[in-house]
């Protein structure tokens, strides 16, 4: 049998590195495109939801290797926030008194006020947990509804998924701390973050 030189064994590591590289650009590339879309439309806050939702979509897409035209995105927001504008509107209001609660300096005075903050932040973080892995299965065809029941059982089965969310979720927080122009890449790290996960529950069960 004969041997590969090493020269040439060299070059073609060199040309699976090139490509990897290039894969893994392209993908970087992608989620800070869809990061900045999702932050745009999720400007008003009421639409953040669907805007996670079209997102999630467009990733889905893009790693499988589908078509991923940002018309489509645009589509699906649409899709998503009328169908479920009722649930983006309650979320948007949930996560606002939370921000309230937790940002507000009169809190600490109150009485039980710095265990409700803690409550507050708990609550806070298990319901962007959930609406997450909500907004990353929908679908057009999707009720909100069940999304979110199904997702909330999923977070307690999957509960290493879900502590790996709860990390995303601080390292979010603790980029926009250290630097708060890096909030425009927070929506495509957690929808990244969130398919990573759900991927990883598909392959293990």
């Amino acid at each position: 049998m004969r041997s590969v030189p090493a020269k040439q064994r060299a070059g073609g590591a060199r040309g699976v590195t090139r490509a990897l590289s290039s894969e893994r650009l392209g993908l970087f590339s992608e989620v800070v495109i869809v990061s900045l879309a999702v932050g745009l439309l999720a400007a008003p806050a009421v639409t953040a939801l669907p805007a996670l939702a079209a997102g999630s979509q467009h990733l889905r897409r893009y790693i499988s290797g589908e078509s991923h035209a940002y018309r489509t995105l645009l589509r699906d927001f649409w899709s998503a926030l009328r169908g479920g504008w009722l649930w983006a509107l309650g979320s948007a209001a949930a996560f606002a008194a939370a921000a309230i609660t937790l940002t507000n300096p009169l809190i600490s005075v109150v009485p039980g006020g710095e265990p409700l903050r803690w409550v507050s932040a708990g609550i806070a973080a298990v319901g962007a947990i959930v609406l997450l892995r909500a907004s990353a299965q929908w679908t057009p065809t999707a009720r909100w509804g069940g999304l979110v029941r199904e997702a909330a059982a999923d977070a307690t089965r999957d509960l290493r998924g879900s502590m790996l969310l709860l990390l995303a979720l601080a390292l979010s927080a603790m980029i926009v701390w250290m630097f708060a122009p890096l909030v425009v890449l927070v929506p495509g790290l957690l929808l990244f973050a969130t398919r990573a996960v759900l991927s990883r529950a598909d392959t293990t069960r």
